[in-house]
C-alpha cells in the first residue's frame, strides 16, 4: 500500500481527488491533505508519504518550491505536479527529471489514476533494485547542495557582472559528480529554466521570446552534453533575461518591490515589521519605498500587509485548531482583540464566525 499526501490550496480539487479515486479498491491511501505548501511540509515529514500531489501555484510556498524541499528532506518520495496553465510547456521535461509527472488541471479521476499507476510503477523498480542489491535510479535532486530557489530570487535583482559566477555555481555541482553525467547537467539546465521562466513571468515576459536559442528537445540535448557548451548557453540565457529585464519601463523599480514583497512574505509575523524595516533592508528610504509601492502595486503598504496577515489568518482558522490568540501572534498582530477587529472590519465576519462557516 502506498501513502499519498495532497497539497492544493483549492478545497474543491481537493474533494474531488479525494473522492473521485476510489482509494480502498486500490493500492493507495490518501494519508493527508493540506491548503499550502508550509503546512504540508511539515506534515509530510512527519507522515513520509511515498508520493506527493501538489498544485504548482499555492499561497506561502509553492508546489515546486514544496517539492525541492520534499526531494532534499525524503529523496525517495515521488512527486506528482498539478497545475491550471500549461506555464512550463517548455521546461516540463526538464522538471519531470525532478518531479514524476506533470498533469493540466482539470485533472480526471482516470488520469489521475494513470499517473498514480506509473509513479507506484517506479516505486516497485527502486524495491527490485535495493532487494537485488543493485544501485537504484540515479537522483539529481540528492546531488544539489544548494537551495535552487535562490537562483529566482539573484536572477531578479542581478547584474550582468554577476552572471559569471552564478554560472560558475552551478558548473562547480556538475564538476562534483564523479564522470560526465548528462542526467544531472539535464536536471541543473532544467532548475535554471524554470527559475529563468519565473523570474520572465514576474515582469511580464515570456521567456520563448527571450532566451536566444531554441528549447526545443534536441537543442537542450546538445546544451547539456557538453560542460563548456552547457556554461556558454546558461550565460547567454541569463544576460539575455536580465538585459529584458533592464529594458523594461520602471523595471528598475519592479526589482525593489519584488525584494520588498519577498522581505514581507518572509518576516510578516514579526509585530515589529514596518515600512521602516523593509525600507532598510531593500536599501531605500521609508518614504520613496511609500511611494514607489503604491504606484507599482496599486496598494499601500500597510494594506498590503494587513491582507497578506488576514489571508494566513484565515488559513489558519480553517486548517488548525490553533486559539484566536495564538493565531494574533503567528500573524503578526500583538493584541488579539485588535485582530478580531481588523479581521471583521476585512472580511465582514468575526474569526469565529469565519471558522465555523465552513
Amino acid at each position: 500500500m502506498y501513502k499519498v499526501f495532497l497539497a492544493d490550496d483549492e478545497i474543491v480539487v481537493r474533494e474531488g481527488i479525494r473522492n473521485s479515486i476510489p482509494w480502498e479498491q486500490s493500492s493507495f491511501c490518501l494519508t493527508g491533505e493540506a491548503p499550502d505548501g508550509e503546512i504540508a511540509l511539515a506534515m509530510i515529514l512527519e507522515l513520509r508519504p511515498d508520493i506527493l500531489i501538489t498544485d504548482i501555484r499555492m499561497p506561502f510556498m509553492d508546489g515546486l518550491a514544496l517539492s525541492r524541499l520534499v526531494k532534499k528532506s525524503l529523496p525517495s518520495v515521488k512527486i506528482i505536479i498539478l497545475s491550471g496553465h500549461d506555464e512550463f510547456e517548455y521546461a516540463r521535461e526538464a522538471i519531470s527529471i525532478g518531479v514524476e509527472e506533470y498533469l493540466l488541471k482539470p485533472v480526471s479521476a482516470e488520469d489521475m489514476i494513470k499517473a498514480l499507476d506509473k509513479v507506484a510503477q517506479q516505486l516497485n523498480k527502486g524495491k527490485d533494485h535495493t532487494r537485488s542489491g543493485q544501485e537504484g535510479v540515479f537522483d539529481p535532486a540528492a546531488l544539489l547542495d544548494f537551495d535552487s530557489e535562490i537562483l529566482f530570487t539573484k536572477l531578479k535583482f542581478a547584474h550582468k557582472k554577476d552572471i559569471d559566477s552564478i554560472v560558475r555555481e552551478y558548473s562547480a555541482i556538475l564538476e562534483k559528480s564523479p564522470g560526465e553525467n548528462p542526467m544531472l547537467s539535464h536536471f541543473i539546465f532544467g532548475e535554471i529554466l524554470v527559475a529563468a521562466t519565473k523570474a520572465a513571468e514576474s515582469i511580464g515576459g515570456n521567456i520563448n521570446e527571450i532566451v536566444p536559442f531554441s528549447l526545443d528537445n534536441s537543442i537542450i540535448r546538445d546544451i547539456t552534453g557538453s560542460p563548456a557548451v552547457f556554461s556558454q548557453n546558461v550565460t547567454s540565457l541569463l544576460c539575455a533575461l536580465v538585459e529584458f529585464r533592464d529594458s523594461r519601463a520602471g523595471g528598475r523599480y519592479q526589482s525593489v518591490i519584488v525584494k520588498a514583497r519577498e522581505y514581507i512574505g518572509a518576516n510578516f509575523a514579526d509585530s515589529s515589521l514596518s515600512l521602516n524595516s523593509t525600507a532598510a533592508h531593500v536599501g531605500i528610504s521609508p518614504s520613496y519605498l511609500s511611494a514607489v509601492f503604491a504606484r507599482e502595486t496599486g496598494e499601500n503598504f500597510i494594506d498590503y500587509l494587513t491582507r497578506l496577515r488576514i489571508e494566513r489568518a484565515k488559513l489558519l482558522l480553517r486548517n488548525t485548531s490553533m486559539k484566536n490568540t495564538d493565531i494574533a501572534d503567528e500573524t503578526g498582530f500583538k493584541d488579539p482583540h485588535y485582530f478580531s477587529a481588523i479581521f471583521k472590519k476585512i472580511t465582514g465576519i468575526s474569526p469565529r464566525k469565519f471558522r465555523t462557516a465552513e
